[in-house]
This record gives structure tokens, sequence and C-alpha cells, in this order.
């Protein structure tokens, strides 16, 4: 189940807690992506927030592949189209992390709103 979060909330919790909110956004999310998307990737949530952590770089990467794989998994599920965002995603990841935590977040939040 996605958990339906605001954008700016996430963000500007991140900020104010120097990141820590940040960490526990990225193993709360990659858990509930690999649930609902089942890519079998392999990748652990756990491995992922401990790259994060001590491989900033490496680990929101890594997160921004997995999500783009998980999310068009549920997407194809759902039989909404997809869209390849992996490239976007892994150099968000590298460069500018918190913008993919908006974008990740704002593609959950599609996911998670109900369909009408």
């Amino acid at each position: 189940m996605l958990t339906n979060r605001s954008v700016v909330t996430v963000i500007i919790l991140t900020i104010i807690t120097c990141g820590i909110y940040g960490w526990y956004w990225v193993y709360k999310t990659a858990q509930e992506l690999e649930d609902a998307g089942q890519s079998g990737s392999g990748v652990n949530p756990t491995v992922t927030l401990i790259l994060c952590i001590i491989f900033p770089y490496v680990g929101f990467l890594l997160f921004g592949m997995n999500a783009d794989q998980n999310l068009n998994n549920i997407k194809m599920r759902s039989g909404r189209p997809t869209t390849d965002n992996k490239v976007l995603y892994m150099i968000l990841g590298f460069i500018i992390p918190i913008v993919l935590v908006g974008l990740v977040q704002s593609e959950i939040n599609k996911l998670a709103a109900p369909a009408q």
C-alpha cells in the first residue's frame, strides 16, 4: 500500500531535521515500492538506507533506479502508461537528492490517489 504524503511536508521535514526525516522517508518508501512493485531487484530497503547514510550519492542513485522500476511495475499492473525516468532519477539522486525525493513522492501520490 503506497502512502500519500504531502511533497512540501516531506521536503520541509527533511530540511528541518537536517536529513534525518529524509532517511526515514527513503527507508519507508523503498519498502512500500518494493512491496507494491515486486520488481525482484533484490535490493533491500535497509541496504538502500545504509548506503544513503554512509555514501549519500550512491544510495540515492540506487534508490532512484529502484524507484523508477517499481513505479513502472505498479503502473503496468494498473493499466496506466509507464514512463522511463530512470536516467533522470539517477542524475537527481547523485546531484540533488531532495528533488528526487519530491519527484518520487509526487509519482506515488498520483498512484495512491483513488481512480476517478
